[in-house]
């Protein structure tokens, strides 16, 4: 009985060894890392009765000079590629996670938030605290925005703008380089298969967004590898900076653009050589006869209610699919992505006929949805010509399905192509719009 009450006892055993005077009743040191005058220790506390009713408690700690500079931390991790130790220390303040850094500074020890508030970022069990993006520089995805930079020594941090949040947010949330000088950054919309680049600087201004040819980057399988380094590797041989006339950084796109093609026929026809090419006038690498549409262009064409910032107009005449070209619009569209949207003096009929003949001429192949035979439900329609024509799996997975079930009691003409779903539709104004509602390589599996 005597031992089964001392087995139910408090836990009162004083703390032991060389660190008994940073540790209170129940705690031990389970692990002790010193660097200059900090120490990281890992502690253990008991905390209950014995060994039928304890628990225990894992936390972080770190000492500077000896003396307790943080007590209780969630995780502690030395920025590695330092010589002077620096520590990213992930604490809970009012029931929130607070990202700190700790450091020395002229003989002292500094220890400050590295964002205001709470800051949601996106981690990996590898890198729980920022993704290396050079020496002394750390990159924090937000979970819906850019997120922030942080580089070491000095300590700076760096909000990364995000100039379109709301309507005309083309979702560019994902950093791919940054300007030789620090001061803009290029903005792309995945870190997986990006197909949009927008620059941002860090006062808020940014450059003409540009359409990309979506490039699909190696998955990232092994969970001890930087996800990220697959798009700065991507961008550092996709992207060229350069400044512009106003001295503003800008990148300029690497893709070659097919010779002789129509420029805006070229957007609805191949998607890898029509987002090769870009319309905003004044930024390098982009066709010169077309200009930013003003604001009686852009009232004209959808009122008061609707004023997108990359919509562009021709400096002189301009056809495409046998038709005159009134705007040009870049924007994000459809059920996910960006792309182009033209709007045409023809008729809808007419348009669809002409395209079809280019594609045709081509060896494009291409589904019209309207084409597809009736189906009593909505499941799998067009599967059978999707796998015919574009070889695409039994799948044809939920953002294209939803796109294909949304035509129905639609008006309009949507097809189907290897890389691209487009829709002509005819405009209560008059004429005619063709717009990509989904780009994507239909012939891999979901």
């Amino acid at each position: 009985m005597a031992a089964l009450l001392a087995a139910c006892s408090p836990y009162t055993e004083p703390p032991e060894g060389p660190y008994a005077g940073v540790l209170k009743r129940g705690e031990s040191v389970t692990d002790a890392t010193p660097e200059g005058p900090f120490t990281a220790l890992s502690i253990l506390y008991r905390q209950g009765g014995g060994y039928l009713t304890s628990t225990e408690i894992a936390s972080k700690r770190l000492l500077y000079r000896d003396r307790v500079l943080i007590r209780d931390a969630e995780d502690l991790t030395r920025w590695a590629g330092l010589a002077q130790p620096v520590y990213v220390v992930e604490v809970f303040e009012k029931h929130e996670r607070v990202l700190k850094l700790a450091y020395e500074r002229d003989g002292k020890a500094v220890v400050q938030p590295v964002a205001a508030g709470a800051f949601q970022y996106r981690a990996t069990r590898a890198f729980p605290h920022g993704f290396p993006m050079a020496p002394g520089l750390l990159y924090f995805p937000g979970q819906l925005q850019p997120g922030l930079l942080l580089r070491a020594l000095p300590v700076k941090t760096t909000v990364l703008p995000d100039p379109l949040a709301g309507r005309y947010s083309l979702h560019a949330n994902t950093l791919a380089a940054v300007s030789p000088d620090g001061t803009s950054f290029a903005l792309v919309d995945s870190e997986d298969a990006p197909s949009v680049v927008l620059v941002a600087d860090a006062d808020g201004g940014y450059r003409d967004a540009i359409g990309l040819p979506r490039t699909y980057l190696a998955e990232a399988l092994d969970e001890h590898v930087n996800p990220y380094e697959r798009v700065w590797s991507w961008a550092r041989t996709s992207l060229a900076w350069r400044k512009n006339a106003a001295g503003k950084w800008e990148v300029q796109p690497m893709a070659q653009v097919k010779a002789g093609a129509n420029p805006v026929e070229e957007l609805f026809i191949d998607e890898q050589s029509g987002y090769a090419q870009c319309f905003a006038a004044g930024q390098a690498g982009c066709l010169q006869d077309w200009r930013a549409a003003k604001a009686a262009d852009l009232s004209k064409m959808f009122g008061q209610d609707y004023a997108p910032p990359f919509a562009y107009v021709p400096n002189a005449t301009v056809q495409a699919f046998g038709v005159h070209v009134s705007m040009l619009l870049f924007a994000r569209l459809g059920l996910s992505g960006t792309g182009y949207s033209v709007y045409l003096d023809g008729s809808q009929d007419a348009i669809v006929a002409q395209l079809s003949a280019r594609l045709k001429e081509r060896h494009i192949p291409f589904v019209r949805v309207d084409q597809c035979p009736r189906r009593t439900d909505a499941l799998g329609k067009c599967e059978a010509q999707l796998a015919e024509k574009l070889q695409r799996p039994e799948s044809v997975g939920r953002e294209l399905e939803q796109l294909i079930n949304s035509m129905d009691g639609q008006s309009g003409v949507l097809l189907i192509l290897p890389s691209m779903a487009i829709v002509v539709r005819a405009r209560e104004e008059g004429g005619a719009l063709i717009q990509t509602l989904l780009r994507a390589d239909f012939s891999r599996k979901d």
